[in-house]
């Protein structure tokens, strides 16, 4: 049994709840709203369909800057990799005083490992993620795209302290953040096409190694190359950290059979253990190192959030006249 329940940790990575959305196109209707109501999803879907597709036509020309930009370093997980691992280096700092760390503190304590005898603090990420999720400006930064052509297909990328500069600059705000590797129009239209990434995405992080997991998510999902690779680290570090607190938290058997059926919040509004470790050891690096995520982006998830908490974006505006 041990042996069973470690190699399902391995294995294990839980990003996203298995609850799916609600099928909005319905079978019958019993009143004239139910069909005013459906004909209205409908044309809404199609008019989705419409802006994915051209969004999946544009392309990037300054990708690499905005990666260099990011200030991550150390050892890329897989020679054909183009980005660098988010959490690794892990970031760490031997104090005198919790009070005078060159970092403050992060809200939760669960992002930190503490180790009081030797007066050592780790982060589960690098330090350029530590000192940007320490920046008190960071909640007034955007990504925003200008194109460089007439047909709206090349463009640059660009993150700017506020929202007023951006637009100065004549740039349309893309996600509220800084840029990253998830920023393109490509990675945009997956998000918008698939709003609820719970089952290929799992299925993606059971790949076998990194590399497999990063290939899952490009074919079978759609990102971008470099979006991918930032999937695929994260898949790996949450499987490492939070594999078994998911595990105890589901069932054995649960997760054996692929049948992951717990509410991703409680009565209070927190988010279960197993998502709480992800949100807290491995959220910091992810939306770093991808930049665009569903709630900046102004897209809902199967994950239950504030209104607050999504960002307010009209995506139609990119090919507006």
């Amino acid at each position: 049994m041990k042996a069973l329940k470690g190699i399902l940790i391995i294995i294990f990575i839980f990003y996203a709840v298995p609850l799916g959305r609600p099928n909005v196109f319905r079978k019958s209707y019993h009143t004239i709203s139910d069909f005013v109501l459906s004909i209205s999803h409908i044309t809404q879907r199609a008019r989705i369909s419409n802006l994915v597709k051209k969004l999946k036509k544009t392309n990037p020309i300054n990708i690499i800057k905005i990666h260099e930009e990011l200030k991550l370093n150390g050892e890329k997980d897989h020679e054909y990799f183009s980005t660098h691992n988010p959490y690794y280096p892990q970031y760490e700092e031997h104090y005198e005083s919790l009070e005078n760390l060159k970092y403050p503190l992060p809200q939760s304590p669960h992002g930190i490992i503490i180790r009081g005898r030797s007066k050592k603090i780790k982060y589960y990420s690098q330090e350029s993620v530590v000192a940007w999720e320490s920046n008190p400006g960071k909640n007034n930064f955007v990504c925003a795209i200008q194109f460089t052509d007439n047909k709206k297909f090349n463009y640059k990328l660009k993150s700017f302290p506020t929202r007023k500069a951006a637009e100065n600059a004549k740039y349309m705000i893309t996600h509220h953040g800084k840029c990253g590797m998830c920023s393109t129009l490509e990675d945009l239209a997956v998000y918008l096409a698939k709003p609820n990434l719970t089952a290929p995405a799992r299925k993606c992080s059971k790949g076998i190694n990194i590399s497999s997991i990063a290939n899952c998510y490009k074919q079978n999902i759609g990102f971008s190359t470099y979006c991918s690779e930032q999937w695929a680290y994260n898949s790996i570090h949450t499987r490492q950290r939070c594999g078994e607190i998911c595990l105890e938290h589901y069932g054995f058997f649960n997760i054996l059979l692929d049948r992951i059926q717990k509410p991703n919040i409680d009565k209070d509004g927190y988010l279960n253990i197993c998502l709480a470790c992800d949100e807290f050891k491995s959220g910091p690096g992810f939306k770093y190192g991808a930049g665009r995520t569903r709630r900046n982006s102004g897209i809902y998830s199967a994950i239950e959030r504030d209104d607050f908490e999504i960002y307010k974006i009209d995506h139609y505006r990119y090919f507006s006249p």
